[in-house]
């Protein structure tokens, strides 16, 4: 038996890797508090992300892209599961979805605690500095109205102090994964090599912050000397990218099985985002035995051991992408790999992350004085 406390996770979006996150998450989280009492709200356009979630676990929303339609759907879609759910904890993730959700569930008489997370600071992305100064202070106020803000990273953890977020309300929780990597089945990853060139992998969403754009670049200028894979698509804007060099492929958001199939493919993994909470890809690659090749940006430069795990770029550029991917082919990239997944054991496994959440849950319990301040789980009973 476990003990019987209720979670409600509310995001605006889960493509990419908030997806990963609660998909890797939910196994412990079923078993710890049972199955009953974890439930989520999301997109519905985004449902399939939440791979091997129940449909009984997945309350969906409509409403696309971050319009006044599409947060009114969410606060409405979390509002009523927070009445008929009755949860313990509410977990918000995201920018959008702690401010829209902290300040309504502040006026709901005896609410439940609230934990917010959001998987990179709006403050560390690519905005002006008139946005940043505005963005710190909402979440400066809205801090105020969560029991416990979850940081995924040692740097995101930093920029929050370092932006005077109330640091006795922060948590550092690292993101994790499984080891299990999942299924896999033939196909590209046994193909025979048709060059001498470097097979490079990127996996996310096809965004500006994610840097697409320079690695693209990149292949352009190296020509034979590289292949790559693109494995996602646009989420912010709506338009393909066109006039790819012919070294560049686009294949499109795929199933897990299919993306276990290009990391085996793949020589390295390449991350050059721009702005990145976290970085969840590197983690996945690692898993697969894949050095990493980033830029220092966010997380990546804690994920990363330059010259051991993988190569961090000189500079953040397509420059330092070229130069880094020529470093990259005189290197023994499978040692690197095998280095790589001998860290993610060590460090980046996702019990760690949910034992450091269900401290996170208990604190925020705490400060709210709820009903069940401490939790953990039961021994059987005797009947």
């Amino acid at each position: 038996m476990v003990s019987t406390l209720r979670v409600l996770h509310i995001a605006e979006t889960v493509r990419g890797g908030i997806a990963t996150y609660l998909t890797e998450l939910h196994p412990l989280q079923a078993a710890e508090f049972g199955a009953r009492n974890v439930v989520y709200v999301v997109p519905a356009h985004h449902r399939a992300d939440l791979r091997d979630i129940p449909d009984a676990a997945v309350v969906t929303f409509g409403g696309r892209g971050r319009t006044a339609q599409g947060f009114a759907a969410m606060a409405f879609a979390g509002l009523r599961e927070v009445v008929r759910h009755r949860p313990d904890v509410v977990h918000l993730h995201s920018t959008f979805a702690g401010a829209v959700l902290r300040p309504l569930l502040a006026l709901m008489p005896g609410r439940p605690a609230v934990v917010y997370c959001p998987h990179g600071w709006a403050f560390s992305r690519e905005v002006s500095r008139p946005s940043r100064a505005l963005t710190r202070l909402v979440e400066r106020l809205l801090a105020g109205l969560s029991d416990q803000v979850v940081c995924i990273s040692e740097s995101e953890h930093d920029a929050a102090r370092a932006s005077r977020v109330d640091a006795g309300r922060l948590a550092l929780v690292r993101n994790g994964l499984s080891a299990a990597r999942g299924p896999s089945r033939p196909g590209r990853s046994a193909e025979p090599r048709a060059k001498a060139g470097l097979r490079v992998l990127f996996v996310g969403r096809l965004d500006r912050q994610k840097g697409y754009d320079l690695l693209v670049a990149a292949a352009a200028e190296l020509a034979e000397a590289v292949t790559v894979r693109l494995v996602g698509a646009q989420v912010v804007g709506r338009e393909e990218p066109g006039g790819l060099p012919g070294n560049v492929a686009v294949l499109g958001w795929m199933s897990r099985e299919r993306i276990e199939e290009e990391y085996a493919w793949a020589d390295i993994v390449v991350m050059p985002s721009r702005w990145e909470g976290f970085g969840l890809v590197a983690l996945e690659a690692m898993r697969a035995g894949r050095p990493v090749l980033a830029f220092r940006t966010g997380a990546l430069e804690e994920i990363v051991v330059d010259g051991e795990t993988g190569i961090l770029c000189a500079s953040s550029d397509t420059p330092g992408l070229v130069a880094a991917l020529r470093r990259a082919a005189t290197l023994d990239l499978p040692r690197m790999g095998r280095r790589g997944a001998h860290r993610f054991r060590e460090v980046f496994a996702v019990e760690r992350t949910h034992g450091g959440l269900v401290a996170a849950y208990r604190t925020a319990l705490a400060r709210r004085g709820a009903r069940r301040p401490a939790f953990a789980v039961a021994t059987p009973q005797a009947k």
